[in-house]
Protein backbone atom coordinates (compact mmCIF):
# COMPACT_ATOMS: atom_id res chain seq x y z
CA UNK A 1 0.00 0.00 0.00
CA UNK A 2 1.17 3.62 -0.57
CA UNK A 3 2.46 6.14 1.87
CA UNK A 4 -0.60 8.24 1.61
CA UNK A 5 -2.69 5.23 1.96
CA UNK A 6 -0.82 4.03 5.26
CA UNK A 7 -1.59 7.17 6.70
CA UNK A 8 -5.15 7.29 5.27
CA UNK A 9 -5.52 4.09 7.40
CA UNK A 10 -3.40 5.19 10.48
CA UNK A 11 -5.86 7.81 10.69
CA UNK A 12 -9.16 5.73 10.46
CA UNK A 13 -8.09 3.34 13.07
CA UNK A 14 -7.26 5.82 15.36
CA UNK A 15 -11.15 7.38 15.34
CA UNK A 16 -12.17 3.86 15.20
CA UNK A 17 -10.21 2.63 17.88
CA UNK A 18 -11.36 6.09 20.02
CA UNK A 19 -14.65 5.60 19.57
CA UNK A 20 -16.17 2.31 19.04
CA UNK A 21 -19.13 3.56 17.53
CA UNK A 22 -17.19 5.53 15.28
CA UNK A 23 -17.57 3.81 11.61
CA UNK A 24 -15.19 4.16 8.42
CA UNK A 25 -16.32 7.60 6.39
CA UNK A 26 -15.66 6.09 2.95
CA UNK A 27 -17.22 9.76 1.05
CA UNK A 28 -15.10 11.94 2.94
CA UNK A 29 -11.65 9.71 2.74
CA UNK A 30 -9.30 11.77 0.35
CA UNK A 31 -10.45 9.88 -3.09
CA UNK A 32 -14.23 9.59 -5.18
CA UNK A 33 -16.63 11.79 -5.92
CA UNK A 34 -16.62 15.38 -4.75
CA UNK A 35 -12.79 15.03 -3.04
CA UNK A 36 -9.29 14.62 -4.02
CA UNK A 37 -6.62 14.35 -2.05
CA UNK A 38 -8.26 14.99 0.83
CA UNK A 39 -10.10 18.23 -0.13
CA UNK A 40 -13.15 19.59 -1.14
CA UNK A 41 -12.70 20.47 -5.35
CA UNK A 42 -14.57 22.92 -7.24
CA UNK A 43 -17.46 21.56 -8.59
CA UNK A 44 -18.87 24.64 -11.42
CA UNK A 45 -18.16 27.64 -11.91
CA UNK A 46 -18.32 30.36 -8.94
CA UNK A 47 -18.71 26.86 -6.32
CA UNK A 48 -16.76 25.91 -3.83
CA UNK A 49 -15.73 23.02 -1.40
CA UNK A 50 -15.40 22.75 1.93
CA UNK A 51 -12.89 21.14 4.30
CA UNK A 52 -14.84 21.51 7.19
CA UNK A 53 -18.43 22.30 8.98
CA UNK A 54 -18.93 25.91 10.29
CA UNK A 55 -16.04 27.67 8.55
CA UNK A 56 -16.10 29.77 5.69
CA UNK A 57 -15.30 27.93 2.35
CA UNK A 58 -12.31 27.71 0.41
CA UNK A 59 -12.37 26.88 -3.51
CA UNK A 60 -9.56 23.68 -3.89
CA UNK A 61 -8.92 24.03 -7.47
CA UNK A 62 -8.14 20.15 -8.96
CA UNK A 63 -5.72 19.13 -11.45
CA UNK A 64 -4.29 15.98 -13.03
CA UNK A 65 -0.91 14.77 -12.97
CA UNK A 66 1.63 13.37 -15.85
CA UNK A 67 3.18 9.90 -16.16
CA UNK A 68 6.40 11.40 -15.32
CA UNK A 69 4.96 12.79 -12.05
CA UNK A 70 2.87 10.09 -11.53
CA UNK A 71 5.83 7.79 -11.52
CA UNK A 72 8.10 10.04 -9.58
CA UNK A 73 5.26 9.87 -6.70
CA UNK A 74 4.86 6.58 -7.10
CA UNK A 75 8.98 6.11 -6.83
CA UNK A 76 9.37 8.64 -3.80
CA UNK A 77 6.90 5.86 -2.00
CA UNK A 78 8.99 3.14 -2.49
CA UNK A 79 7.55 1.87 -5.78
CA UNK A 80 9.44 1.51 -8.88
CA UNK A 81 7.79 1.39 -12.54
CA UNK A 82 9.22 -1.09 -15.05
CA UNK A 83 7.47 -4.62 -14.55
CA UNK A 84 4.23 -5.00 -13.03
CA UNK A 85 5.83 -7.83 -10.49
CA UNK A 86 8.26 -4.92 -9.10
CA UNK A 87 5.71 -2.43 -8.29
CA UNK A 88 4.18 -0.98 -11.34
CA UNK A 89 1.59 1.09 -11.37
CA UNK A 90 -0.61 -1.48 -8.98
CA UNK A 91 0.35 -1.62 -5.12
CA UNK A 92 -1.30 -5.21 -5.16
CA UNK A 93 -4.23 -6.31 -2.45
CA UNK A 94 -5.77 -4.37 0.24
CA UNK A 95 -3.33 -4.80 3.53
CA UNK A 96 -4.49 -6.02 6.84
CA UNK A 97 -5.37 -2.75 8.14
CA UNK A 98 -7.81 -1.47 5.40
CA UNK A 99 -9.26 -5.48 5.49
CA UNK A 100 -10.43 -4.48 9.24
CA UNK A 101 -11.73 -1.34 8.02
CA UNK A 102 -13.71 -2.72 5.46
CA UNK A 103 -14.91 -5.79 7.55
CA UNK A 104 -16.30 -3.28 10.33
CA UNK A 105 -18.23 -1.07 7.23
CA UNK A 106 -19.68 -4.05 5.58
CA UNK A 107 -20.92 -5.30 8.61
CA UNK A 108 -22.57 -2.35 9.87
CA UNK A 109 -25.45 -2.59 7.12
CA UNK A 110 -27.31 0.30 7.87
CA UNK A 111 -26.84 3.90 5.60
CA UNK A 112 -25.30 6.26 7.38
CA UNK A 113 -26.21 9.89 5.93
CA UNK A 114 -24.57 12.96 7.24
CA UNK A 115 -26.06 16.22 5.40
CA UNK A 116 -24.58 19.74 5.44
CA UNK A 117 -26.13 23.01 3.85
CA UNK A 118 -24.82 26.73 3.16
CA UNK A 119 -27.31 29.38 4.78
CA UNK A 120 -26.38 33.16 5.09
CA UNK A 121 -23.13 31.94 3.26
CA UNK A 122 -21.43 29.99 6.12
CA UNK A 123 -22.00 26.34 5.70
CA UNK A 124 -23.72 24.44 8.67
CA UNK A 125 -22.92 22.03 10.97
CA UNK A 126 -23.34 18.12 10.18
CA UNK A 127 -26.93 16.28 11.13
CA UNK A 128 -26.45 12.60 10.90
CA UNK A 129 -29.15 10.52 9.16
CA UNK A 130 -32.85 11.46 10.16
CA UNK A 131 -32.11 14.98 12.87
CA UNK A 132 -34.13 18.08 11.43
CA UNK A 133 -31.71 19.84 8.96
CA UNK A 134 -31.81 23.64 9.35
CA UNK A 135 -30.35 26.87 10.08
CA UNK A 136 -32.25 28.49 12.47
CA UNK A 137 -34.82 29.29 10.36
CA UNK A 138 -32.28 30.48 7.26
CA UNK A 139 -33.18 29.82 3.87
CA UNK A 140 -31.16 26.99 2.03
CA UNK A 141 -28.48 28.37 -0.35
CA UNK A 142 -27.58 24.71 -0.81
CA UNK A 143 -26.75 21.03 0.08
CA UNK A 144 -24.45 18.43 0.55
CA UNK A 145 -24.96 14.73 1.50
CA UNK A 146 -22.12 11.84 2.36
CA UNK A 147 -23.22 8.24 2.59
CA UNK A 148 -21.37 6.18 4.63
CA UNK A 149 -21.30 2.21 5.62
CA UNK A 150 -22.64 0.83 3.20
CA UNK A 151 -21.81 0.32 -0.89
CA UNK A 152 -23.50 2.49 -3.19
CA UNK A 153 -24.68 6.14 -4.09
CA UNK A 154 -27.40 8.77 -2.68
CA UNK A 155 -27.82 11.43 -5.23
CA UNK A 156 -29.78 14.62 -4.98
CA UNK A 157 -30.86 17.96 -6.84
CA UNK A 158 -32.49 21.69 -5.58
CA UNK A 159 -34.46 23.98 -7.76
CA UNK A 160 -35.36 27.33 -7.57
CA UNK A 161 -37.86 29.24 -9.86
CA UNK A 162 -35.30 31.12 -11.31
CA UNK A 163 -33.05 28.59 -12.34
CA UNK A 164 -35.02 25.40 -12.15
CA UNK A 165 -33.28 22.02 -11.62
CA UNK A 166 -29.51 21.81 -10.56
CA UNK A 167 -27.33 18.81 -11.89
CA UNK A 168 -27.55 15.79 -10.01
CA UNK A 169 -25.34 15.19 -7.05
CA UNK A 170 -23.85 12.30 -5.49
CA UNK A 171 -21.94 11.62 -2.54
CA UNK A 172 -20.46 14.95 -0.84
CA UNK A 173 -20.77 16.60 -4.44
CA UNK A 174 -22.05 20.04 -3.43
CA UNK A 175 -24.97 21.52 -5.04
CA UNK A 176 -24.83 24.65 -6.70
CA UNK A 177 -24.12 27.32 -3.85
CA UNK A 178 -27.02 29.89 -4.79
CA UNK A 179 -26.61 34.21 -4.10
CA UNK A 180 -28.20 35.46 -0.85
CA UNK A 181 -31.67 36.01 -1.52
CA UNK A 182 -31.71 32.91 -3.88
CA UNK A 183 -32.91 29.74 -1.74
CA UNK A 184 -33.85 26.45 -2.56
CA UNK A 185 -37.69 25.43 -2.90
CA UNK A 186 -37.79 21.97 -3.81
CA UNK A 187 -35.17 19.01 -3.66
CA UNK A 188 -34.85 15.13 -5.06
CA UNK A 189 -33.47 12.19 -3.92
CA UNK A 190 -32.32 8.68 -4.43
CA UNK A 191 -30.41 5.57 -3.90
CA UNK A 192 -28.70 4.09 -6.68
CA UNK A 193 -26.77 0.57 -6.40
CA UNK A 194 -26.44 -1.93 -3.33
CA UNK A 195 -28.23 0.68 -0.58
CA UNK A 196 -31.12 1.63 -3.00
CA UNK A 197 -31.79 -2.39 -3.60
CA UNK A 198 -31.66 -2.70 0.15
CA UNK A 199 -33.56 0.56 1.34
CA UNK A 200 -36.37 3.61 0.36
CA UNK A 201 -35.46 6.87 0.42
CA UNK A 202 -37.94 9.19 1.91
CA UNK A 203 -37.27 13.27 2.94
CA UNK A 204 -39.62 15.44 3.86
CA UNK A 205 -39.31 19.88 3.15
CA UNK A 206 -40.28 22.59 5.63
CA UNK A 207 -41.23 25.97 4.44
CA UNK A 208 -40.19 29.42 5.85
CA UNK A 209 -43.95 29.94 6.77
CA UNK A 210 -43.39 26.88 9.02
CA UNK A 211 -45.47 24.37 6.55
CA UNK A 212 -44.54 20.67 6.79
CA UNK A 213 -44.72 18.32 3.54
CA UNK A 214 -45.62 15.14 3.69
CA UNK A 215 -42.52 12.74 3.02
CA UNK A 216 -41.89 12.16 -0.50
CA UNK A 217 -39.85 9.31 -1.94
CA UNK A 218 -36.99 7.52 -4.18
CA UNK A 219 -36.49 10.67 -6.63
CA UNK A 220 -40.00 12.79 -6.08
CA UNK A 221 -40.00 16.20 -5.36
CA UNK A 222 -40.43 17.94 -2.01
CA UNK A 223 -41.08 21.65 -1.12
CA UNK A 224 -42.84 24.00 -3.58
CA UNK A 225 -42.64 25.45 -7.22
CA UNK A 226 -44.28 29.02 -8.38
CA UNK A 227 -45.52 30.16 -4.75
CA UNK A 228 -42.87 32.44 -3.85
CA UNK A 229 -41.69 30.19 -0.86
CA UNK A 230 -38.73 28.51 0.13
CA UNK A 231 -37.27 25.56 2.22
CA UNK A 232 -35.80 26.04 5.30
CA UNK A 233 -35.09 22.74 7.00
CA UNK A 234 -35.52 19.27 6.12
CA UNK A 235 -35.30 15.55 7.36
CA UNK A 236 -34.15 11.70 5.67
CA UNK A 237 -35.35 8.83 6.53
CA UNK A 238 -34.48 5.05 4.85
CA UNK A 239 -36.91 2.02 5.26
CA UNK A 240 -35.86 -1.57 4.28
CA UNK A 241 -37.63 -2.24 1.02
CA UNK A 242 -40.81 -3.79 1.69
CA UNK A 243 -41.31 -2.22 5.01
CA UNK A 244 -44.27 -0.21 5.96
CA UNK A 245 -43.74 3.68 6.07
CA UNK A 246 -45.67 4.87 9.04
CA UNK A 247 -45.48 8.62 7.99
CA UNK A 248 -47.74 10.70 5.82
CA UNK A 249 -46.27 10.58 2.27
CA UNK A 250 -48.66 12.82 0.48
CA UNK A 251 -49.01 16.62 0.26
CA UNK A 252 -45.09 16.56 -0.89
CA UNK A 253 -44.94 19.45 -2.54
CA UNK A 254 -46.87 22.74 -3.04
CA UNK A 255 -47.17 24.07 -6.72
CA UNK A 256 -49.99 24.57 -9.38
CA UNK A 257 -49.35 21.41 -10.89
CA UNK A 258 -47.85 17.88 -9.65
CA UNK A 259 -44.13 17.77 -10.94
CA UNK A 260 -42.23 15.12 -12.89
CA UNK A 261 -42.90 11.89 -14.55
CA UNK A 262 -46.66 11.00 -14.71
CA UNK A 263 -49.58 9.05 -16.62
CA UNK A 264 -52.22 11.18 -18.06
CA UNK A 265 -54.42 9.03 -20.08
CA UNK A 266 -52.80 6.36 -20.49
CA UNK A 267 -49.71 7.95 -21.83
CA UNK A 268 -46.60 8.79 -19.97
CA UNK A 269 -46.27 12.75 -19.50
CA UNK A 270 -43.86 15.49 -17.75
CA UNK A 271 -45.27 18.22 -16.36
CA UNK A 272 -43.59 20.74 -14.67
CA UNK A 273 -45.27 22.09 -10.99
CA UNK A 274 -45.73 25.20 -13.08
CA UNK A 275 -48.13 23.38 -15.03
CA UNK A 276 -46.40 23.82 -18.28
CA UNK A 277 -44.88 20.87 -20.95
CA UNK A 278 -41.31 19.94 -20.14
CA UNK A 279 -38.54 19.43 -22.40
CA UNK A 280 -35.54 17.90 -21.04
CA UNK A 281 -34.08 15.36 -19.02
CA UNK A 282 -36.37 13.27 -16.28
CA UNK A 283 -36.11 10.60 -14.24
CA UNK A 284 -38.62 8.06 -12.54
CA UNK A 285 -36.33 6.50 -9.88
CA UNK A 286 -33.23 5.41 -11.36
CA UNK A 287 -34.35 5.29 -15.74
CA UNK A 288 -33.72 8.21 -17.08
CA UNK A 289 -35.90 9.34 -20.05
CA UNK A 290 -35.62 12.79 -22.25
CA UNK A 291 -39.16 14.57 -22.81
CA UNK A 292 -39.89 17.08 -25.71
CA UNK A 293 -43.21 19.15 -25.18
CA UNK A 294 -43.79 16.83 -22.00
CA UNK A 295 -43.95 13.64 -24.18
CA UNK A 296 -40.99 11.23 -23.86
CA UNK A 297 -38.77 10.10 -27.40
CA UNK A 298 -37.89 7.05 -28.45
CA UNK A 299 -35.25 5.75 -30.71
CA UNK A 300 -32.02 7.20 -31.30
CA UNK A 301 -31.42 11.23 -30.47
CA UNK A 302 -29.15 13.84 -30.76
CA UNK A 303 -28.62 15.75 -27.29
CA UNK A 304 -26.32 17.48 -25.35
CA UNK A 305 -23.40 16.55 -28.07
CA UNK A 306 -24.29 12.72 -27.49
CA UNK A 307 -26.14 10.12 -29.32
CA UNK A 308 -28.85 7.94 -27.16
CA UNK A 309 -30.97 5.35 -27.70
CA UNK A 310 -34.34 5.14 -26.16
CA UNK A 311 -36.26 2.05 -26.39
CA UNK A 312 -40.21 2.01 -27.15
CA UNK A 313 -40.86 3.15 -23.29
CA UNK A 314 -38.93 5.59 -23.83
CA UNK A 315 -36.46 4.91 -21.83
CA UNK A 316 -32.66 5.73 -22.14
CA UNK A 317 -30.74 2.43 -22.43
CA UNK A 318 -26.92 2.72 -20.73
CA UNK A 319 -25.25 -0.62 -23.03
CA UNK A 320 -25.77 -0.19 -26.88
CA UNK A 321 -24.54 -3.52 -27.20
CA UNK A 322 -27.39 -5.16 -27.73
CA UNK A 323 -29.02 -2.80 -29.93
CA UNK A 324 -25.89 -2.14 -32.64
CA UNK A 325 -23.41 -4.59 -30.97
CA UNK A 326 -19.69 -3.77 -31.00
CA UNK A 327 -18.40 -2.35 -34.24
CA UNK A 328 -15.43 -0.75 -33.10
CA UNK A 329 -13.45 1.19 -33.59
CA UNK A 330 -13.17 2.85 -30.07
CA UNK A 331 -12.58 5.59 -27.79
CA UNK A 332 -12.32 4.91 -24.02
CA UNK A 333 -12.88 7.78 -22.14
CA UNK A 334 -12.00 7.34 -18.23
CA UNK A 335 -13.09 9.53 -15.19
CA UNK A 336 -10.69 9.20 -12.92
CA UNK A 337 -12.51 12.01 -10.28
CA UNK A 338 -16.10 10.24 -10.77
CA UNK A 339 -14.20 6.53 -11.34
CA UNK A 340 -16.29 6.04 -14.61
CA UNK A 341 -14.93 4.66 -17.85
CA UNK A 342 -17.12 4.82 -21.04
CA UNK A 343 -16.65 3.07 -24.20
CA UNK A 344 -17.67 5.38 -26.96
CA UNK A 345 -17.77 3.96 -31.02
CA UNK A 346 -18.54 6.68 -34.25
CA UNK A 347 -21.55 8.19 -35.61
CA UNK A 348 -19.64 8.39 -38.86
CA UNK A 349 -18.55 11.78 -39.46
CA UNK A 350 -19.72 13.40 -36.37
CA UNK A 351 -17.18 11.19 -34.39
CA UNK A 352 -17.01 9.53 -31.10
CA UNK A 353 -20.20 10.62 -29.84
CA UNK A 354 -22.37 7.21 -29.30
CA UNK A 355 -21.56 6.01 -25.67
CA UNK A 356 -21.43 2.44 -26.10
CA UNK A 357 -21.80 1.38 -22.44
CA UNK A 358 -20.54 2.50 -18.96
CA UNK A 359 -18.23 0.50 -16.11
CA UNK A 360 -17.02 1.39 -12.70
CA UNK A 361 -13.67 1.63 -12.07
CA UNK A 362 -10.97 2.51 -9.17
CA UNK A 363 -8.61 4.47 -10.24
CA UNK A 364 -5.76 6.00 -7.94
CA UNK A 365 -3.97 9.41 -6.87
CA UNK A 366 -1.32 8.42 -9.29
CA UNK A 367 -3.25 7.45 -12.53
CA UNK A 368 -1.93 9.65 -14.67
CA UNK A 369 -3.94 12.42 -16.93
CA UNK A 370 -3.85 12.46 -20.98
CA UNK A 371 -4.37 10.75 -24.06
CA UNK A 372 -2.63 7.18 -24.77
CA UNK A 373 -2.72 4.24 -27.24
CA UNK A 374 -3.18 0.63 -25.46
CA UNK A 375 0.36 -1.27 -26.31
CA UNK A 376 0.21 -4.90 -24.69
CA UNK A 377 -2.35 -7.48 -22.93
CA UNK A 378 -2.20 -10.05 -21.05
CA UNK A 379 -4.50 -12.45 -20.16
CA UNK A 380 -3.14 -12.74 -16.57
CA UNK A 381 -0.59 -10.11 -14.85
CA UNK A 382 1.72 -10.36 -11.67
CA UNK A 383 1.52 -7.35 -10.51
CA UNK A 384 3.04 -7.17 -7.78
CA UNK A 385 5.01 -10.35 -6.21
CA UNK A 386 1.95 -12.62 -6.06
CA UNK A 387 -0.57 -9.91 -6.95
CA UNK A 388 -2.39 -10.84 -9.84
CA UNK A 389 -5.10 -9.76 -12.42
CA UNK A 390 -7.10 -10.56 -15.02
CA UNK A 391 -7.18 -9.46 -18.45
CA UNK A 392 -5.07 -6.44 -18.51
CA UNK A 393 -4.50 -4.17 -21.24
CA UNK A 394 -1.48 -1.37 -20.54
CA UNK A 395 -2.23 1.98 -21.07
CA UNK A 396 1.36 3.34 -20.47
CA UNK A 397 4.38 2.44 -19.19
CA UNK A 398 3.55 0.58 -15.89
CA UNK A 399 -0.82 1.87 -15.92
CA UNK A 400 -2.79 -0.56 -16.99
CA UNK A 401 -6.30 -1.31 -17.54
CA UNK A 402 -6.95 -4.46 -15.47
CA UNK A 403 -9.75 -6.30 -13.55
CA UNK A 404 -9.88 -6.48 -9.63
CA UNK A 405 -7.39 -8.73 -7.70
CA UNK A 406 -6.24 -12.04 -7.23
CA UNK A 407 -3.59 -13.80 -5.01
CA UNK A 408 -3.19 -16.59 -8.13
CA UNK A 409 -3.34 -16.50 -11.70
CA UNK A 410 -7.12 -18.47 -10.81
CA UNK A 411 -10.32 -16.98 -11.00
CA UNK A 412 -11.43 -18.89 -7.89
CA UNK A 413 -8.48 -16.92 -5.74
CA UNK A 414 -10.49 -13.36 -5.72
CA UNK A 415 -10.01 -10.52 -3.41
CA UNK A 416 -13.57 -9.93 -2.43
CA UNK A 417 -13.36 -6.31 -0.91
CA UNK A 418 -11.94 -5.24 -4.12
CA UNK A 419 -15.15 -6.55 -5.59
CA UNK A 420 -17.27 -4.73 -2.64
CA UNK A 421 -15.49 -1.81 -2.83
CA UNK A 422 -14.54 -0.87 -6.51
CA UNK A 423 -14.44 2.67 -6.55
CA UNK A 424 -14.07 3.32 -2.92
CA UNK A 425 -10.82 1.54 -2.64
CA UNK A 426 -8.01 3.05 -4.94
CA UNK A 427 -5.57 1.82 -6.85
CA UNK A 428 -1.65 3.27 -7.26
CA UNK A 429 -2.06 4.28 -10.74
CA UNK A 430 -4.06 1.46 -12.57
CA UNK A 431 -7.81 1.50 -13.43
CA UNK A 432 -9.49 -1.55 -11.88
CA UNK A 433 -12.73 -2.75 -13.37
CA UNK A 434 -14.85 -5.88 -12.76
CA UNK A 435 -13.50 -8.95 -14.41
CA UNK A 436 -16.22 -8.91 -16.96
CA UNK A 437 -15.55 -5.45 -17.82
CA UNK A 438 -11.52 -6.11 -17.82
CA UNK A 439 -12.62 -9.03 -20.14
CA UNK A 440 -14.56 -6.59 -22.36
CA UNK A 441 -11.74 -4.24 -23.26
CA UNK A 442 -9.15 -6.93 -23.26
CA UNK A 443 -11.63 -8.87 -26.25
CA UNK A 444 -12.91 -5.87 -27.94
CA UNK A 445 -10.30 -3.23 -27.90
CA UNK A 446 -7.17 -3.69 -30.39
CA UNK A 447 -3.87 -2.89 -29.70
CA UNK A 448 -3.37 1.21 -30.48
CA UNK A 449 -7.23 1.97 -29.07
CA UNK A 450 -7.34 5.47 -27.82
CA UNK A 451 -7.60 5.62 -23.92
CA UNK A 452 -8.15 9.11 -22.40
CA UNK A 453 -7.96 10.02 -18.77
CA UNK A 454 -9.67 13.14 -17.01
CA UNK A 455 -11.01 14.75 -14.34
CA UNK A 456 -15.15 16.28 -14.33
CA UNK A 457 -17.49 16.05 -11.18
CA UNK A 458 -19.47 14.62 -14.37
CA UNK A 459 -19.62 11.23 -14.65
CA UNK A 460 -20.47 11.21 -18.13
CA UNK A 461 -23.31 10.81 -20.29
CA UNK A 462 -24.71 8.16 -18.22
CA UNK A 463 -24.87 8.34 -14.49
CA UNK A 464 -22.37 6.59 -12.52
CA UNK A 465 -22.93 2.66 -11.95
CA UNK A 466 -22.47 0.74 -8.69
CA UNK A 467 -22.19 -2.19 -7.33
CA UNK A 468 -25.79 -3.84 -7.10
CA UNK A 469 -24.96 -6.71 -4.49
CA UNK A 470 -22.44 -7.13 -2.34
CA UNK A 471 -20.68 -11.03 -1.99
CA UNK A 472 -19.82 -12.73 1.00
CA UNK A 473 -16.11 -12.31 2.00
CA UNK A 474 -15.92 -16.27 1.84
CA UNK A 475 -16.83 -15.89 -1.55
CA UNK A 476 -13.64 -16.40 -4.09
CA UNK A 477 -14.96 -15.67 -7.65
CA UNK A 478 -16.21 -12.83 -9.22
CA UNK A 479 -19.70 -12.94 -10.14
CA UNK A 480 -19.35 -10.99 -12.98
CA UNK A 481 -16.21 -13.51 -14.29
CA UNK A 482 -18.26 -15.52 -17.39
CA UNK A 483 -16.22 -18.41 -16.55
CA UNK A 484 -18.02 -19.15 -13.41
CA UNK A 485 -21.21 -18.20 -14.05
CA UNK A 486 -22.72 -21.48 -13.00
CA UNK A 487 -21.56 -20.77 -9.29
CA UNK A 488 -23.74 -17.99 -9.30
CA UNK A 489 -26.18 -20.60 -10.56
CA UNK A 490 -25.48 -22.60 -7.64
CA UNK A 491 -25.34 -19.95 -5.25
CA UNK A 492 -28.87 -18.63 -6.06
CA UNK A 493 -30.48 -22.24 -5.96
CA UNK A 494 -29.08 -22.82 -2.47
CA UNK A 495 -30.09 -19.32 -1.36
CA UNK A 496 -33.91 -19.79 -2.50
Amino acid sequence: MDIINKRAVAVLIAVLLASPAAMPVFAAEPYGPGYRNGVAIEQASGQTGSQNTNQDMTVIQGGGISVEQAEAALASGGLTIGQEAEGGGEDGTIDEAMQQILLQAQLASLPRLLTTMVANNLQTQTFLNDAYIHADGAGMQNMVVYLENIVGNVLYRTYTGSLGWSQWMMNGQQTPIYPLGTYIEAIEMRFSGYVGNRFDLYYTAVLEDGTAMGWAKNGQASGTMGTGHYITGFRIAFFGKDTEFPYSTSNILISAHEDGIQWIDGQMRYISGDGSNHTGWGWLGNDRYYFIDSYPVTDWQYIDGYKYYFDETGKMLSDLEPIIGAPGPFLIMINKQMNTMTIYVQDGANGFIIPLKTFLTSTGNYTPIGTFHTPEKYRWRDMNHGIYTQYATRITKGFLIHSILYSRPNGMTLNPDTYNYLSVAKSSGCVRLLSAHAKWVFDHCPLGTTVTIYNSPVPGPYERPAIEWIIPRTQTWDPTDPDFAHLNAQAAEGGA
